[in-house]
């Protein structure tokens, strides 16, 4: 369900380390994927023999690495604009997930974190919610695509803001979106999918919040995103209590969780 590029570094790397861990890697888990954990990709598809030795983490690799992991990942979808639908959603499911499509509801936080709990019997290693950033102004859940709105159109999504995450009406969410506190794994992240969220100052403000509700490190991209399976170009990403990455990785170092 993830395609990881070696050079990458971030939260995903941090849970690629901890799966090669359980399957019989020694890597120091830091997120960065460097020599070493390139080394035990590479040992982990020679031993797989339906897996092809490509050195890359594609998704078959990756799903093998995750099979009987006792760990979720939950994808979402924001299918008020169509084209999500038929790009993304079935990209995720080519890739082997079973994304949660959402569009065009008056409560779509609500119902993603609702679906997402039902979904997640297990420990939530990634949640990645697939939606349009609105100019990297909102996390959008089920609102489609509003940058191209205009006028009273545009009015009407902006006062739906029950369905996407922004920072001018975080307060008013924060309730909703703590009822996924404390069911992440301990390494695990959250992701949205969304144009250039991560390059605005405000748009960083909220992901620190929304990082300190959930205690898990929130990205996003920070160009345009055309990717499902893995950011193009580097995303931001806002850990909990404004740590950084080898601050927040530490209590992984040595650990296969």
């Amino acid at each position: 369900m993830l395609q990881i590029r070696n050079g990458e570094l971030g939260p995903r790397v941090v849970l690629l380390q901890v799966l090669l861990n359980r399957k019989g890697a020694s890597l120091v888990v830091d997120g960065v994927y460097g020599a070493k954990t390139q080394a035990a990709v590479d040992a982990f598809q020679r031993s797989v023999s339906t897996l092809a030795r490509s050195g890359k983490v594609d998704p078959p690799t990756f799903n093998e690495l995750f099979r009987n992991s006792r760990l979720s990942i939950v994808d979402v979808v924001d299918v008020g604009d169509p084209m999500l639908a038929r790009r993304e959603a079935n990209e995720l499911r080519a890739a082997g997930s079973d994304p949660i499509e959402l569009g065009l509801m008056c409560n779509g936080v609500g119902q993603m974190i609702s679906d997402t709990l039902a979904r997640a019997s297990d420990p939530i290693a990634l949640l990645r919610i697939t939606g349009h950033g609105n100019l990297g102004r909102w996390m959008t859940v089920s609102v489609g695509a509003p940058a191209h709105l205009q006028g009273a159109a545009y009015a009407e999504l902006e006062a739906e803001f029950h369905s996407y995450i922004d920072l001018s009406h975080f307060a008013q969410l924060r309730g909703t979106l703590a009822r996924l506190s404390g069911r992440f794994a301990r390494f695990g992240s959250m992701e949205h999918l969304g144009c250039s969220i991560g390059s605005r100052p405000t748009s960083r403000k909220l992901m620190g919040l929304l990082a300190d509700v959930w205690k898990v490190p929130v990205s996003a991209g920070i160009q345009t995103q055309r990717s499902v399976l893995n950011f193009d170009g580097p995303p931001f990403t806002a850990y909990p209590a404004n740590a950084s990455l080898k601050g927040w990785s530490t209590g992984f170092r040595s650990s296969s969780n």
